[in-house]
């Protein structure tokens, strides 16, 4: 991105600032107070200054609550066999949940990650909500409450099965699974098994489908609804034929019908969004989907949505400039999840090409630094038209790999006998994320950014990844195997000046920034607060080229939203750092 316009979109960022009329309110929700009737109701996010008393023993007793599951994760996340628990993982403070309660509200969704509850609350109330010392700030609710769309090519296949030299038939699902070379550890007699796999999507109709019977479906839960059922009911709100589509895709097994990458896995299922409407009301529920995730001890997050635009109502879109690894608050939910070990593999999105080659058109949580994004090819290998783009707004390659999401085989909806074929980077995510499983079964104790690295370096683009095909389609058998786990302790090709953000993140008082540095050079590294004032200066000088961490103390600091800008003589790249006091 041209160095004018990237200065031009800080000081957008920078002019916005805190609301004038009340400190604790965003930009966005003082526009929506000051524009509608005060007996009118708004989506809000209600964040707290901090956890409440005795965070020792708290920590203590998070860290001895972890289920063996999410343990064993932690620990080869980590790399430790203590300090597997931070700040993050304390729930919201009760007493401030109940003092909260006392105003006309309702709560939604708590987000021990967020420290931070969503609330449905009158406009005159806000102001009451604001006079509590221990919420910090407030800010509206955004996101798309809408699956990625695919289109259903064949309501009632009955396939033809092929003959095959495989182990297993895998009838019209054949060519799917050879693109991505998963039969080959099929073969072997890996099928997922061991690996805990959580699927965030808008339900699951129709799991007595003769492909989905065999799944070990440890729990499940509503987040629409509130209850344990995630198919649909009468009087509920949502439909959940997408995600039978996507699960079955990553897991369905017939013989000579469908056979998907993963179908020994165990699974999560989270029903987290509702297709009845298209409001900011949901990105709560893919948070609190994620946290439920983790805590039961899940490896791999499957997520075929997106958060970008189309709302009605009212309700603001994002923009592609808000599609960094920071802004969007399910991207910030899924930075947090991968920072817990788990693998979160999203979407890339359906929004097809650019209108200006500056731009980008992915969905959050696709932009995430710490998010494996997966576009969509055609059986012949060319990237599906529909297929979402980057660079992200911070110059990283989006999105990482790809594999097929033009009618892709799945199982069908309308009975438990007949198959579909389905269109979208919503069916090329739960392949990799199924191919992604295997790899981990055969390298248990891979981590998250392992299991991304061996996925990158053996993709058919790895040498030259770019922002159409990302590293390339996904190479399963390569991924998982032995030589793949040294390469994958190599450094990377640093091509350009990243910053992969910070974390924790949020903060409290000290964070690590990690960025990349092409060669050796004059660099600034400094941190504005948002009207546009420099609060301290990290580097100034001679850097030598590769990656570099430093670690920034802002105990002199007060709450809020600071700039972290990294500069060289020829480019300029932000990140975005919330403290949290």
């Amino acid at each position: 991105m041209h160095m004018s316009r990237v200065w031009g979109v800080i000081l957008v960022i920078i002019s916005l600032g805190y609301s004038q009329n009340s400190e604790k309110f965003s930009y966005a929700l003082q526009q929506q107070v000051n524009d509608i009737s005060g007996e009118k109701s708004l989506f809000v996010w209600v964040f707290f200054k901090d956890k409440g008393i005795d965070l020792g023993e708290k920590l203590a007793i998070a860290e001895q609550n972890l289920l063996p599951k999410a343990r064993e994760r932690r620990k080869r996340h980590f790399k430790s066999e203590s300090g597997l628990v931070d700040f993050h993982d304390l729930p919201v403070s009760k007493s401030y949940l109940q003092k909260l309660s006392e105003v006309s509200l309702e709560i939604r969704q708590k987000s021990r990650w967020l420290n931070a509850v969503s609330v449905e609350v009158a406009r005159d109330n806000l102001h009451q909500i604001a006079t509590l010392s221990f919420v910090r700030y407030l800010d509206l609710v955004f996101i798309k409450d809408e699956p990625i769309p695919v289109v259903d090519f064949s309501a009632a296949v009955s396939p033809d099965v092929p003959e095959n030299t495989e182990v297993l038939n895998y009838g019209e699902s054949l060519e799917q699974n050879q693109q991505i070379n998963v039969i080959s550890l099929h073969n072997m007699g890996y099928d997922g098994s061991g690996v805990l796999i959580a699927m965030l999507d808008a339900g699951f109709n129709n799991l007595e489908h003769q492909a989905l019977k065999h799944l070990n479906i440890l729990a499940s839960w509503d987040f629409v609804n509130g209850d344990s059922v995630v198919w649909d009911e009468p009087g509920q709100m949502g439909t959940g034929n997408h995600g039978t589509w996507t699960l079955s895709a990553l897991a369905g097994f017939k013989d000579g019908f469908l056979i998907g990458p993963a179908y020994g896995a165990d699974f999560l299922l989270a029903k987290t969004e509702n297709t009845d409407w298209e409001r900011h009301v949901e990105e709560d529920a893919w948070i609190a989907g994620a946290e439920w995730a983790d805590s039961l001890g899940a490896d791999i997050i499957s997520s075929s949505l997106g958060y970008f635009n189309g709302f009605t109502n009212g309700d603001t879109n994002y923009t592609w400039q808000d599609m960094d690894g920071n802004t969007t608050i399910v991207t910030r939910g899924a930075d947090m999840a991968a920072g817990r070990g788990i693998l979160v593999v999203n979407s890339a999105g359906n929004e097809g090409f650019p209108y200006l080659p500056v731009e980008n058109t992915l969905i959050g949580p696709a932009d995430g630094d710490s998010v494996l994004a997966i576009g969509s090819v055609r059986s012949d290998g060319t990237r599906s038209s529909f297929s979402s783009m980057g660079p992200t707004v911070d110059g990283r390659i989006k999105p990482d790999v790809m594999a097929r999401g033009s009618q892709t085989f799945c199982a069908s909806v309308s009975d438990t006998v007949s198959y579909s074929r389905v269109s979208g980077t919503s069916l090329s995510c739960p392949l990799v994320a199924g191919a992604a499983a295997l790899v981990l079964q055969v390298n248990p104790n891979f981590t998250n950014m392992d299991i991304i690295h061996a996925l990158h370096n053996t993709a058919s683009q790895a040498s030259n990844p770019n922002n159409q095909y990302g590293w390339g389609i996904i190479d399963a058998f390569q991924a998982a195997s032995p030589i793949t786990a040294v390469q994958t302790s190599q450094p990377e090709i640093i091509r350009t000046l990243r910053i992969y953000g910070n974390y924790p993140n949020p903060f409290n008082p000290t964070t690590t920034i990690t960025f990349d540095v092409p060669s050796a050079g004059y660099l600034n590294l400094s941190v504005y607060n948002l009207v546009g004032e420099q609060v301290t200066e990290l580097i100034r000088g001679w850097t030598e080229g590769g990656t570099h961490n430093v670690t920034w103390n802002a105990s002199n600091l007060s709450s809020g939203m600071y700039l972290i800008v990294l500069e060289n003589a020829q480019n300029r790249t932000i990140s975005k750092a919330l403290l949290v006091k």
